[in-house]
């Protein structure tokens, strides 16, 4: 049972700010459970300040400590744009939002693999149990609004993020079919980041490309009509052949990446998105094409895969990032 708000206490704040929704959280200082947490959409809002506003008033104007946020986007500048949404943040103009108090920056997916340390074998769905190499780096992934990546790695006794922008490395295609996506999206985006297909808005775009090469009429315009689609008991094809596509090259990125990061550690997939067609995934060719590898498939089927199935992990990363 979630704990009240207390008049008269003050708070500290956390917030986790994707491409469409501003999450935040109150916590008591010096605890770690999350308190009213509510999610708002970014789009409602024309600054991160008006949002973390609307939240603060929604519950009584509590007095505000000091405060976390993760977001997307470079937060080691002190004015960033995000990739995903229209907000330009400035972080004194947040601090001063909040009566000048210390608001500490943390990118969105280092807050998530930060929240993964926390996870319990009950939080996580093995997709390949593998053999864990403690003293090596985990790779944490997962698309959204984007596609975030990190790497988690732990020193003198502490766990370090290794932030990075995975999502805006370029496509690499490994089949015919694959060149076609990536020319059709090439006309449409000059250069195809992995994120182009390996998020929601790149779910729409693999399924119209899909339809242009098989000269199919497009039915469906967002991310959930694909996936509700795909995974109905009787399936639109182009859909599932979506979704199918989808899981194939989401293997083959995330094993590009664990090969260059060496990432033997482990793998956590940590995705809202992915969770909508959980039962899919797991079924797909995701592992076969992570463990596609050549002379290397030894090395990749060695490598351990979670699936995160707790939620609000963010928040639960910027709370981690707050209190050490």
């Amino acid at each position: 049972m979630e704990k009240e708000i207390i008049n008269n206490q003050t708070y500290n704040l956390v917030g986790d700010i994707g491409g469409t929704n501003a999450r935040f959280a109150l916590l008591v200082p010096g605890e770690s459970e999350l308190i009213s947490i509510k999610a708002l959409q970014c789009n409602q809002f024309k600054t991160i300040q008006e949002a973390i506003k609307s939240y603060l008033s929604s519950i009584n104007n509590v007095q505000i400590e000091s405060a976390s946020i993760a977001t997307a986007g470079t937060t080691h500048l002190d004015v960033f744009k995000l990739a995903n949404n229209n907000w330009t943040i400035d972080k004194a103009d947040v601090s001063s939002a909040l009566n000048d108090i210390e608001v500490k920056w943390i990118n969105d997916f280092s807050a998530q693999a930060l929240a993964t340390t926390s996870l319990t074998n009950d939080d996580v769905i093995i997709i390949n149990k593998g053999v864990v190499q403690t003293d090596s780096m985990k790779l944490v992934i997962g698309p959204g609004t984007g596609l975030g990546t990190c790497g988690l790695i732990e020193s003198a006794g502490r766990w370090m993020p290794l932030p990075a922008q995975g999502g805006h490395s370029t496509f690499a295609p490994n089949s015919d079919l694959e060149i076609k996506i990536l020319t059709i999206l090439h006309k449409q985006f000059g250069h195809v980041s992995t994120e182009r297909i390996l998020s929601g808005p790149g779910i729409v775009n693999l399924y119209k490309a899909l339809c242009q090469i098989n000269t199919k009429g497009v039915l469906f315009n967002t991310p959930s009509e694909i996936t509700s689609a795909a995974i109905k008991l009787k399936p639109d094809l182009m859909a599932k052949e979506t979704l199918h596509l989808f899981c194939q090259i989401f293997g083959s990125v995330t094993g590009t990446i664990a090969l260059t990061n060496g990432s033997l550690g482990g793998i956590y997939i940590t995705s809202d998105l992915i969770r909508n067609f959980l039962d899919f995934f797991i079924n797909s060719d995701f592992l076969k094409s992570f463990e596609d590898k050549g002379r290397l498939k030894y090395y990749m089927t060695d490598i351990p895969i979670f699936i995160s199935k707790k939620e609000n992990m963010g928040l639960i990363g910027s709370a981690y990032h707050l209190n050490n």
